[in-house]
């Protein structure tokens, strides 16, 4: 039983560990550590005896003094938490344990657990919590068990040094007594129970309403996220030398009307505004210009009017990961945006950006209504503000404000202007183009003059970064086409913006629905022509935007029906029928569910029905003598199967009953059982004691009955011959009933 207790103690200590996988906390390594040494503790549980004394003395200082440095140096205070859980987790887990630690150890994994559940939503953890809740329970029950048959004052805890004896047996040994002393019956009905409870509480939780645990409590407030799309609020060129593709899914759009997209949609998620010499970010301007604009909503509107002639998809649902950004991906303009709940949002109606007031910590899904894609973003203020930011000097520009004179400036110096004047005259010829013209042949300039590479490097030089790489014939990734594009447009006095976001996705085969991935992380540019709309224009090579019926029919033909697609499948029903934002999903599903039984029992019933009235038809029918032979010889035929079938089950119910215990089985075995439990009926019948000395010994009653227990559990070799055995038996029960 203690080792039976050591196994489940360490089963549920490396559960709680892998629930932190689900984090994005700087604790992976350490789990990775923590989960091989409990499992070596696990498989060898004499190791622990072999560490000195006094690294155990220690080891509680030195978590504690470790927990203060990491609180000390690292802000986050909910990370520093997990990190110390981890430590006692592993001290606990490996280390010999009483009753109260082990009770410990229980606490510690739930925190884990706890805190995992709080801050994700994920089949893979649903997983993990069932599995927690299994080896809680058992590990519960042994220890009950443990102390129910101890005596008090027993010592559970070795010496220093000193393995204990159940550490010391082989797992031969173990495996052989767990199989002896197991009640499968037990077992049985336990699983069962704990299958019902499980679907019990998922009914549950499909029924009853749910809310926002994460906001419920603020741990958002205590752990930071990292983007996994490479995309930040600034970028910068020497930051990132290769590109490595990740393949996760970003955020996943579910549309109502299943007709294909005329084209790829570029999900904007952030503008980067503001140049300097290292690359782009956001400007300062922007900042203020979208706090100011926080407010606490459910509901956003989009563009002004209720006509929308070019809507495409429906109802847009779409389901962001955590770690992608805190800005919602947009497809195109819309109608509304409708959250899940209740929330503070920051909003730009100028730029169409929404974000969310901090990174969210699990799946973010809101809808759009209304989407409508296009290459062009109309914008009527950008011309009033370029004009008042010509006629005011830049030392009096207000910070608080998006001030185009800021962020529409480009690169500065000399050494700079130099080589953008000659790169210009390349491209212009001396004309004087057009903002769509002129990005046309600057696109064209550049894929004539660098090749697209998921690794790139930038050459050495005064110029600012950008400038050097595009006076080279390096090749680089979609940043650097963005960013050069830009810098170049506003050198030919064309106002323009790096957007990054996503580009395009994939439709899964199965659940008809628009992946997206991290790999499909992009950027590009727009550019402002000058009338009032911003022009979206991708230098990238090999992102041409395609329009029309050769777009909608690429669309069409991306399909990803890999086993990975089928899987994250599974994913989107969750989200649809588990995590949605409104109770509709859950309700069509109950109303399906109750539709499927009551279908099922109509079925049911109706084929019951049309049986009962085909046996009735045959009942009634004329009888004569080929019909009384043919159903003589179908009942007789009937019953020669079930009685084979009964014969062939009951010798394999006997032959699995061998294998498993053949001293049960055996038929002498069985009747010695059967004389031995006989002969204690009748000694209790004549108010003698079970386990009394027979009247006497030597005579024929002790002797048999020590026959029969040799015949019981004895080997073969030293059995008596079994029929005298009996014979005497019955001889031995039927003189103490006469006395």
């Amino acid at each position: 039983m203690r080792r039976l207790k050591w196994l489940l103690g360490g089963a549920l200590a490396l559960v709680s560990l892998w629930t932190v996988f689900f984090l994005d906390v700087e604790a992976l390594t350490l789990v990775g550590v923590a989960g091989a040494t409990i499992l070596a503790a696990l498989l060898w549980p004499q190791l622990p005896s072999r560490v000195p004394a006094f690294v155990w003395k220690l080891a509680v200082p030195a978590i504690i003094i470790a927990a203060a440095a990491d609180f000390y140096f690292n802000p986050e205070t909910l990370p520093v938490l997990i990190r110390l859980a981890i430590l006692l987790v592993l001290y606990r887990a490996t280390a010999y344990r009483g009753k109260r630690e082990d009770l410990q150890l229980i606490v510690l994994g739930l925190f884990l657990v706890v805190v995992a559940g709080v801050l994700t939503v994920s089949l893979g953890f649903a997983f993990l919590l069932l599995l927690f809740t299994a080896c809680a329970l058992g590990f519960l029950f042994v220890i009950t068990l443990i102390d129910a048959s101890e005596p008090s004052g027993v010592a559970a805890l070795p010496t220093a040094g000193e393995a204990p004896a159940w550490a010391r047996l082989g797992w031969a040994k173990v495996l052989s007594r767990l199989r002896l002393v197991a009640d499968w019956r037990l077992l049985g009905f336990a699983s069962a129970l704990f299958i019902g409870v499980v679907g019990v509480s998922a009914l549950l939780f499909l029924v009853i309403p749910r809310f926002e645990i994460a906001s419920g409590f603020f741990l958002d407030k205590y752990i930071t996220r990292k983007s996994r799309t490479g995309f930040t609020e600034t970028l910068k060129f020497g930051d990132v030398s290769e590109l490595i593709k990740d393949e996760s899914v970003a955020l996943r759009a579910d549309l109502t009307d299943a007709t294909p997209l005329p084209e790829a949609p570029y999900w904007r998620l952030v503008v980067l505004d503001e140049y300097s010499p290292q690359g782009f970010k956001i400007s300062t301007g922007l900042k203020n210009e979208m706090l100011r604009t926080q407010r606490t909503v459910q509901l956003l509107r989009g563009r002004a009017g209720n006509r929308r002639p070019n809507a495409v998809g429906g109802v847009w649902t779409i389901y962001v990961e955590p770690g992608v950004s805190r800005f919602l991906p947009l497809p195109g303009s819309y109608g509304t945006l409708r959250l899940r709940e209740i929330q503070p949002v920051q909003t730009s109606g100028t730029l169409r950006l929404a974000a969310l007031r901090v990174e969210p910590m699990t799946m973010t899904a809101y809808q759009l209504d209304g989407v409508e894609l296009g290459t062009t973003l109309p914008d009527a203020l950008t011309a009033r503000m370029l004009e008042k930011s010509t006629t005011s000097p830049v030392a009096g520009r207000d910070e608080r404000i998006y001030n185009p004179r800021i962020s529409l400036r480009g690169t500065q110096g000399a050494v700079n202007r130099t080589a953008i004047d000659r790169i210009l005259a390349e491209i212009t010829r001396g004309e004087k183009l057009a903002a769509a013209d002129f990005a046309s042949r600057a696109t064209a300039w550049l894929q004539s003059k660098h090749a697209y590479a998921l690794s790139a490097r930038l050459p050495a030089g005064e110029a600012d970064d950008i400038v050097r790489w595009l006076d080279s014939n390096e090749p680089g990734f979609c940043e650097y086409f963005a960013a050069g594009l830009t810098v170049l447009a506003r050198a030919a006095g064309h106002p323009a913006r790096v957007i990054a976001g996503f580009h395009g996705g994939t439709r899964n085969a199965f659940e008809n629905y628009y992946m997206v991935k991290n790999s499909d992380a992009h950027a590009w540019v727009e550019i402002y022509d000058g009338t009032g709309a911003w022009l979206r224009t991708d230098p990238t090579p090999g992102n041409a935007a395609r329009t029309g019926a050769d777009a909608a029919q690429a669309l069409q033909q991306i399909q990803d029906s890999s086993w990975s697609a089928r899987f994250d499948s599974l994913r989107v029903i969750w989200y649809r029928r588990i995590v949605n934002f409104d109770s509709r999903q859950q309700i069509e599903m109950l109303d399906q569910v109750k539709t499927f039984t009551t279908d099922s029992g109509t079925r049911l019933r109706a084929v019951f029905a049309e049986f009962g009235k085909r046996l009735k038809t045959w009942l009634t029918a004329p009888w004569d003598k080929a019909r009384l032979g043919r159903a003589v010889g179908a009942l007789t035929a009937g019953i020669a199967l079930l009685w084979a079938f009964v014969v062939g089950a009951h010798r394999g119910w006997r032959q699995w009953q061998m294998w498993r215990a053949p001293e049960k089985i055996d038929p002498v075995r069985r009747e010695a059982g059967a004389h031995l439990v006989r002969l204690r009926e009748v000694r209790s019948t004549k108010h003698q004691a079970p386990n009394s000395k027979p009247e006497s010994a030597s005579g024929e009653h002790g002797g048999v009955v020590a026959e029969l227990q040799r015949l019981r559990y004895g080997r073969r070799e030293t059995w008596p011959e079994p029929r005298g055995v009996f014979k005497r038996a019955k001889r031995a029960r039927r003189m103490l009933r006469t006395k």
